[in-house]
């Protein structure tokens, strides 16, 4: 193991905190500007749509 292979794995395991920050935000965000009820139809017309 290199040092180079620990800065590689640090800078993986922040991008991936970053999108699960940004995934949260945007779903706070949504909620916030559509209402409880709008965003669960949208959130079950995705799964319905992807299954």
């Amino acid at each position: 193991m290199t040092v180079g292979d620990g800065l590689r794995r640090g800078w993986t395991r922040w991008a991936m905190i970053g999108a699960g920050a940004v995934a949260v935000a945007a779903t706070i965000g949504l909620w916030a500007r559509h209402g409880a009820a709008v965003f669960f139809d949208m959130v079950a017309a995705g799964f319905a749509y992807c299954f």
